[in-house]
């Protein structure tokens, strides 16, 4: 069975249209789609019961309010299905053949399988490991590892994934659309450059967490210096453009979560920096 996981916050006007998508699907394996109410003023009571008649569906609400990541974690302490899917309560699966595909794929023994994503608000496809979107998870490696969401409130999805990849999944990419990311999501207030910058601390604070979790050695080598690679790549990227006073307190947060990597910030030559990161790891 595939438990299709969904945090809800208001969002009455358009949970119908993502479970309607699960509706559509052509599965050869049974779906249980699970809401995780996080304390919504919505009721969802009409929702579920217009929905109950085409696929199981059940529905947990939390004390209360506490983000996607905690959300996403209930779903998974309180379902048993053999395989995962995080579903937003905005998006979209792709197509009728979205999730076949996905779970055709997983049963060659991945731990992960990994589908492409159109995003709306950019209008391209993207296959990103680092998020949750279009991606089916094995249970039964999520428990062996202990692999579990935190409890930020931003980025959490990323330090899920990583955490997955970071652990030594074996993941296949499907080069094929699987998954709409909705644009509603993008307005200019969640996604004002003060507020970006303000949440790279924790994601900061997130990779920290990711690196004294995992073991590093001959099997995830590689794994970690693509990882860390990418990371700095993106710090690099916007830190030239911060202005002396943001420059600053983004190296004082280096300092405080990543002292022995503070001298990689401000390097752009991408070789360069897979130089020493690689002979920091390997």
């Amino acid at each position: 069975m595939i438990d299709v996981i969904i945090p809800v916050y208001n969002a009455n006007n358009t949970l119908p249209l993502t479970l309607m998508s699960i509706m559509m699907q052509n599965i050869e394996c049974n779906i249980k789609v699970t809401l995780i109410d996080d304390c919504s003023d919505d009721d969802y009571s009409e929702t579920i019961e217009t929905f109950s008649k085409y696929f199981k569906i059940g529905y947990y609400r939390l004390n209360k309010n506490s983000g996607g990541g905690v959300a996403r974690q209930k779903g998974i302490d309180i379902t048993n299905g053999e395989y995962i899917i995080f579903i937003d309560a905005d998006d979209l699966l792709y197509n009728v053949d979205s999730l076949n595909k996905l779970y055709k794929k997983i049963l060659d023994g991945y731990d992960m399988v990994s589908g492409g994503t159109y995003d709306e608000s950019r209008n391209f496809l993207v296959v990103n490991e680092g998020d949750l979107h279009g991606k089916l998870y094995r249970r039964k490696y999520l428990i062996e590892k202990d692999i579990k969401f935190n409890a930020t409130r931003f980025h959490e999805d990323n330090y899920f994934n990583n955490l997955v990849l970071l652990s030594g999944a074996q993941n296949h990419i499907l080069l094929e659309l699987v998954y709409i990311y909705c644009n509603n999501k993008n307005s200019t207030t969640n996604n004002s450059k003060e507020l970006e910058f303000n949440r790279l601390e924790i994601m900061l604070s997130n990779v920290k967490e990711l690196m004294d979790r995992i073991t590093i050695d001959d099997s995830n080598k590689k794994i970690v210096v693509n990882f860390l690679v990418n990371k700095y790549k993106y710090y690099n990227k916007i830190y030239k453009d911060f202005s002396e006073e943001k420059k600053n307190i983004f190296k004082s947060w280096i300092n405080k979560y990543d002292p022995n990597n503070i001298n990689l910030i401000g390097i752009e030559d991408v070789s360069l920096l897979e130089k020493l990161i690689k002979e920091k790891i390997m």
